[in-house]
């Protein structure tokens, strides 16, 4: 703001001796501050440090003064751009920070669409929106200082000119009211397609293999023709303020100096001067309107992210202050209840006891609540009712940040990205030697050595998009190496196998095997096969442990378990 002042001022500095030069023209040898107002002191000063006021002195402060305007207009912009830049990074950074604090169950609620689009396009408007905003408050110091000069030099034209100018802002009132109705259903419509985005891509395949894409594709096509609609209405509203422009700022001049002359009979010469100051002022009026117009036009973007932030705030996860740095005894479930909002009760009475290194197996139908289960084990999400001590401490108070940290999850959809195996595996941890070794353990551990070493290019292999180079039981294996370079206490297996086939399955499982009594082990699994050899085995029914014991004792005393083996022929 400061240097806006600063390039106005030595502007109109400049301006000022452009009377003195008329003067000149006009055939004086000198020229003097009259005509120029309380202005008259940029020529009283020049006079009284010596200076004799001819067409050179005039011509070279003007150069003076606009030279100096130059730099600053230079310092101006490049800092704008640095404050631009790191507002851009301080929304961005404060939006991700949000996000990686907020809540599982929270998320697990929420637009995913919605999220996407604040954290990208919504971003990127509001940045617009600020330059915007802020180029209209730059306009409004430029359109002080002018007027300040204008009443110097002719307090009566300058106070006409005035009115003027406050009766033009009047008419754009209307527009910046539509234009606002109309930023707030792009944000709308910007939301709702990156939600259909989100959804195409994600079941792509579904939708190719079914012939789908085109159906799916026209609402893409109706959600993309919604925001040009209302694009284009911003954009007509925005042509009307740009093209009325002008013809305003030279009709309220003309009509002011036909006042000035012929009404109140000023002289002229005291009306040019002060008309060069007001044309800047109005042309700097004319940009507040045109810039405030462009921040209304993204200003649903801001709401949006505003009420973005705020759902992310009352989303935060609250997490103990208690360091977690190992699992020594093992996981405690008392009375045990969960449901989201208030919603049924997806989990009810669970009490269940983990040691340290035991192998549980949770089996069940769908919606029996055991992936639940397996969230509220991983910190995901706290009980509703009941409480959960991990080493006899409640994990209210752990910093569940650090115990997550020990803990491997390993999904039916496992997580390969768009990377080489080794980053895959490490988490872009740096090739040094240490980390290079771990690696190598890790790959043994899950059984894609020889895999790996196969390779033409190794470790540095690159996976493609969701590992699309990788089997299903690859995809797996490297998922459990990721988990176990980690150096984990807890390896969770949700449903890990359930998509695969029987060999590869096989596979899997000795994997598995080959980790018992290193870490606790909770496996979730349909497929009766992978459970046989776990130390307990909890059969879920309904949001509860009905049953529970090893694969013997559950086929001699549990129908249903045995039911449940004979269906899957095993």
């Amino acid at each position: 703001m400061a240097l806006s002042i600063l390039v106005a001022f030595l502007d109109g500095l400049g301006l000022t001796m452009f009377l003195p030069l008329l003067q000149i023209a006009d055939g004086q040898q000198e020229a003097t501050s009259v005509g120029l107002g309380k202005m008259g002191f940029v020529v009283d000063a020049l006079t009284s440090i010596g200076l004799s006021i001819n067409l050179i002195t005039v011509l070279c402060v003007i150069v003076f003064f606009f030279c100096l305007k130059g730099i600053a207009v230079f310092l101006s912009k490049a800092y704008a751009v640095s404050v631009r830049q790191f507002f851009m990074r301080a929304l961005r950074m404060r939006l991700i920070n949000q996000l990686c604090e907020y809540s599982y169950k929270d998320f697990a609620t929420a637009d995913a669409g919605r999220i996407q689009n604040s954290l990208t396009g919504e971003v990127a408007r509001v940045t617009t929106g600020y330059v915007n905003y802020f180029s209209s408050l730059q306009g409004m110091f430029l359109v002080g200082v002018y007027m300040l000069f204008a009443f110097l030099v002719d307090w009566r034209f300058a106070g006409l000119t005035t009115i003027g100018g406050v009766l033009t802002n009047l008419i754009f009132r209307r527009i910046y009211r539509l234009t606002k109705e109309a930023s707030r259903k792009v944000s709308a419509g910007n939301t709702n397609l990156q939600g259909l985005l989100v959804q195409f891509i994600t079941h792509f395949r579904y939708l190719k293999a079914t012939g789908s894409l085109r159906t799916f594709g026209n609402k893409l096509r109706v959600a993309i023709l919604d925001i040009e609609k209302n694009n284009s209405r911003i954009g007509m509203l925005d042509a009307r303020i740009s093209a009325s422009r002008e013809p305003l700022i030279i009709s309220v001049v003309c009509l002011v100096i036909a006042l000035q002359v012929y009404v109140l009979e000023g002289s002229l010469s005291s009306v040019l001067i002060s008309l060069v100051f007001f044309y800047r002022s109005l042309a700097a009026l004319m940009t507040v309107q045109t810039s405030y117009n462009s921040f209304l036009g993204v200003s649903g973007s801001l709401e949006n992210i505003e009420k973005m932030e705020q759902e992310f705030k009352s989303g935060r996860e609250e997490s103990g202050t208690i360091q977690f740095e190992g699992l020594k005894a093992g996981l405690e479930l008392r009375n045990v209840g969960f449901r989201y909002g208030s919603g049924d009760w997806v989990l009810k009475d669970i009490n269940l006891s983990v040691q340290r290194n035991q192998t549980l197996a949770f089996v069940g139908q769908s919606g029996s609540g055991k992936t639940t289960l397996m969230n509220i084990i991983s910190g995901l999400v706290h009980p509703s009712v009941g409480s959960f001590e991990i080493d006899g401490i409640p994990s209210e108070q752990l910093d569940i940040r650090t115990y997550q940290n020990r803990i491997g999850y390993i999904s039916q959809d496992p997580v390969v990205f768009n990377d080489t195996i080794f980053n895959n595996v490490t988490f872009w941890a740096k090739p040094e030697k240490e980390n290079q070794l771990r690696f190598d353990r890790a790959i043994g551990l899950a059984s894609l050595e020889g895999f790996v070493k196969a390779l033409p290019d190794g470790r540095e292999t690159l996976l493609g998009n969701n590992g699309i180079n990788l089997s299903g039981g690859q995809k797996q294996r490297i998922s459990i190496a990721r988990e176990l370079y980690k150096d984990v206490d807890i390896l969770i297996f949700d449903e890990a196998t359930s998509s695969l086939d029987s060999e590869t399955e096989k596979q899997i499982q000795e994997n598995i095997e080959m980790l018992r009594g290193k870490y606790t082990i909770l496996i979730v699994a349909h497929r009766l096969s992978t459970v046989k050899n776990a130390d307990v085995i909890f059969v879920m029914d309904k949001g509860t442990i009905s049953e529970r014991g090893s694969f013997d004792y559950l086929m001699a005393n549990s129908q249903r378990f045995r039911r449940m083996v004979e269906l899957q022929e095993i």
